[in-house]
């Protein structure tokens, strides 16, 4: 990714940088209940807030968390977060800190880990009571599965977790128990990462108070009161971690420049946290008041700093009053075209070469560094690269971006030893591009049509792929309803298809992670 995105909203139980080789970064922890915070500082910490229960109130706290990255050994790598954290209100101070354990391993696209706390210190001070976390009777753990597709890495895992607390050392425990799932992807255009955790809060304590009052001849004397507090409750908490680019275009003013606008290139980050609560009503002494419960819900926002890019303006001639002029002044804008002449010649067939160059670009696949040199014998230079493409020259400018959509399986030969450089692309081979790019091969619905009108004229090799790309919107069909898969496509017509992919993948990919955590938990 260009810019990294996983510096921003930790989130609690989704811990520990898988970092190894190929791996997708994995998200942070934050707190008990879960927490999202803000843009991570040059000395590594970051804004900060969780809602706390333990003391029977839904309490929101804010303040700092710290991460101090260790040194991966072999696959196993330790962390430490460091939060402080108070709610002035309410005379709560928090202090926490948690050393998590990752350890990875690789099986070809796929990375599983498993992550554990190895140390947890916790204190929460609100007036005179003081809840101290039982490190020996607290535990957490998380397994994660990423699974890294050509231009997309999915992740998906599992957390339970289980905290005590001591009150005043001896007056009672609070227990903090907790399960849920983590969900995400991560890729150029953006990273989400949401969770659904349920849990359990409950507490037994017992304690004295001394209370003035008088005697049988009324001279005042002070007697010890016990009082006794039993209670437990449940939450649930959805929390989404959002980064993205968003693409605007802007005009000039005033008009008297040689340029009419440009795109702004926007990076946003956002977490959301909404925890929902059944606890107990407590009384001011904190004893429960009644039967009735204290039911409600709390939702945090944080937005990070927006960081904004102008890209640069391609001049294209030939393209004003066009349909499609917007597509291609944003897929110029990208690298994906050449507009040093001027021309784009949007009506020209585009060929199997500048469309892989284009996805390339618009899917900003990054090409591997060269090898260091300095490695090598005294005089000795680095093997030259070979394509093992008879039409495709490994000293094309363009190969390395060429080579990694075809190392990734996006698009491969048409023939043994031949890419079909030059040949004209079909919509049945983008569309069939589009869905390998993002994993989806295995999406495929079993039902006999794709809902096309020329459902029969779909190659047999393309079927699942037009079928998963009209369910995800990529590809809707003509006004007659036809897909067209044989039809050669126009260059303007790929700048089209190449910039629905860029939407889907800044937008809808986003919508459709979100808004299910959000929408139906």
């Amino acid at each position: 990714m260009r810019r990294q995105l996983g510096t921003f909203l930790t989130v609690f139980l989704v811990c520990a940088a898988l970092l190894s080789p190929g791996a997708s970064a994995a998200p942070s922890p934050a707190g008990l209940e879960g927490g999202i915070s803000g843009d991570l500082g040059i000395n590594g910490s970051a804004t900060y807030q969780e809602v706390v229960l333990v003391t029977g109130e839904p309490l929101v706290v804010s303040g700092t968390v710290m991460k101090r990255q260790g040194r991966a050994r072999g696959n196993t790598v330790e962390d430490t977060y460091t939060y402080r954290l108070e709610n002035k209100a309410a005379g709560l101070v928090l202090t926490r800190q948690l050393t998590l354990a990752t350890t990875w391993k690789e099986e070809g696209k796929q990375v599983t880990a498993q992550t554990q706390a190895v140390r947890m210190r916790e204190t929460i001070t609100v007036g005179r009571t003081r809840y101290t976390l039982d490190e020996g009777s607290s535990v957490w753990n998380r397994s994660t599965v990423t699974v890294n597709e050509p231009a997309v890495s999915y992740f998906a895992g599992n957390v339970e977790g289980r905290r005590v607390y001591t009150i005043n050392q001896n007056e009672g425990t609070v227990t903090v128990t907790l399960s849920g799932d983590i969900t995400g992807y991560d890729q150029p255009w953006g990273r989400t990462e949401v969770q659904a955790m349920y849990g359990t809060v409950t507490s037994d304590r017992t304690w004295t108070t001394q209370e003035q009052t008088t005697d049988d001849q009324g001279r005042p004397v002070r007697r010890t009161v016990e009082h006794h507090s039993s209670w437990d409750g449940t939450f649930t908490s959805q929390v989404s971690r959002t980064g993205k680019f968003d693409l605007k275009y802007v005009p000039n003013e005033p008009r008297e420049i040689s340029f009419a606008g440009g795109y702004l290139e926007t990076e946003t980050q956002e977490g959301i946290l909404r925890v929902s609560y059944d606890l107990p009503r407590l009384d001011s002494a904190g004893e429960v008041s009644g039967s009735r419960r204290n039911r409600g819900e709390k939702t945090l926002n944080l937005t990070g700093t927006p960081s904004t890019r102008r890209l640069p303006v391609p001049e294209y001639v030939d393209v004003g009053g066009r349909w499609s002029a917007a597509d291609i002044t944003l897929l110029g804008s990208l690298a994906a075209w050449d507009w040093q002449d001027k021309y784009f010649h949007p009506t020209a067939p585009v060929t199997r070469r500048e469309f892989a160059l284009a996805l390339a670009h618009a899917l900003r696949l990054q090409p591997p560094a060269p090898p260091p040199t300095g490695r090598l014998p005294f005089g000795q230079a680095p093997p030259p690269p070979v394509s093992p493409y008879r039409d495709l020259a490994a000293t094309d400018p363009a190969w390395p971006y060429l080579k990694e959509v075809s190392d990734r399986g996006i698009m491969t030969g048409v023939a043994p030893g031949y890419f079909g450089a030059k040949a004209n692309l079909t919509r049945a081979q983008a569309v069939t591009a589009f869905i390998r790019a993002l994993g989806f091969e295995n999406l495929s619905p079993a039902a006999a049509s794709t809902g096309f009108a020329d459902d029969r004229e779909i190659p047999t090799w393309a079927r699942g792929s037009f079928a998963v790309a009209r369910e995800i919107g990529l590809v809707s069909g003509d006004s007659f309803g036809r897909a067209r898969p044989n039809a050669y496509l126009t260059r303007e017509e790929a700048a089209g298809m190449l910039a629905r992919l860029i939407t889907y993948l800044r937008q809808d990919i986003l919508r459709d992670y979100r808004d299910r955590i959000f929408l139906f938990h």
